[in-house]
């Protein structure tokens, strides 16, 4: 996020060269919107870098498509993660693992398909950001995680 005229940064509370020459002093921070509108000082937003590339052009849809799978794949990675000692206790003990867990589980893969399906769906960057543009893990798709 930044100040910018003529193209350039600014910094606030430090005076700059206007295009005619002339010292535009420290205040300039100061003025109103309107002002600094009128005398061409713009406010500019960082890109947000999961949609938009450095320069605040949009990213291909099917990079930004690629990257929200793999976010949603990381967070149902950790989801199925918390719950893995019973995969293992099962395997190295025969240790029954508890139907809510493996409901659980199953679950979360579902809910994994669901969202890279939905993600796949999208045919604009527009229409991706509508809908993911939160993060992963704050999506409703995930089942609650069981009482045991």
């Amino acid at each position: 996020m930044a100040w910018y005229y003529n193209g350039q940064e600014i910094t606030a509370g430090r005076a700059f060269t206007d295009t005619n020459g002339g010292l535009v002093g420290a205040g300039w921070a100061k003025w109103p919107a309107e002002m600094k509108t009128g005398f061409g000082i713009t406010w500019q937003d960082d890109p947000d870098l999961r949609f938009e590339n450095a320069d605040g052009t949009g990213r291909a849809l099917a990079d930004v498509k690629a990257d929200g799978i793999a976010s949603a794949k990381g967070v149902a990675f950790r989801l199925l993660g918390e719950y893995d000692w019973y995969v293992v206790r099962n395997a190295e003990k025969n240790t029954a693992i508890p139907s809510e867990i493996t409901t659980y589980r199953d679950a979360v893969r579902t809910a994994l398909s669901n969202i890279e399906t939905a993600i796949n769906a999208c045919s604009t960057l527009s229409a991706y950001k509508t809908k993911y543009s939160g993060a992963f893990e704050d999506l409703d798709d995930w089942p609650d995680k069981p009482s045991v």
